[in-house]
């Protein structure tokens, strides 16, 4: 999966390579998500690259309203987003946060400034590609 990430964030918005990647394997401590926002935390690519990467394994469309899984399978794997990115996502304006009753059932309700931000960094056409490419038949969990 950090591959994956690296290259997804590097392809779309030209970030460099990251130690530390905010989307980690079911097994992980994930807790649930708080809906308070604060709107006080720029959007940044990694919460942009981990919320792509989840709507992209559900098949979903890129629109305001868009409810996104926190956790999604991908190359027969479950992944979850970690509690951290998941907070940055909320707090960025990117989406708000339907919380479900265990970290596994949240969702994240994309907004029209999320949407923006990412067509305005990576181009509408490249998000494009992005999503309708195939995703990598195997991706381990370092």
């Amino acid at each position: 999966m950090r591959e994956y990430f690296q290259s997804v964030e590097r392809s779309l918005f030209d970030a460099a390579p990251r130690r530390s990647i905010p989307i980690k394997s079911i097994g992980f401590k994930a807790s649930v998500l708080s809906p308070a926002r604060s709107g006080s935390c720029n959007g940044t690519s990694r919460e942009a690259t981990a919320l792509l990467i989840a709507a992209k394994s559900h098949g979903l469309a890129l629109q305001p309203g868009q409810a996104v899984p926190r956790a999604f399978t991908l190359s027969e794997r479950e992944w979850i987003i970690e509690n951290g990115c998941g907070q940055d996502i909320v707090q960025s304006g990117f989406a708000e946060i339907d919380a479900g009753p265990t970290p596994e059932s949240d969702r994240f309700i994309l907004s029209a400034r999320f949407i923006h931000w990412i067509e305005t960094r990576a181009g509408r056409e490249r998000v494009h590609a992005f999503m309708t490419s195939p995703v990598p038949p195997q991706l381990t969990q370092a």
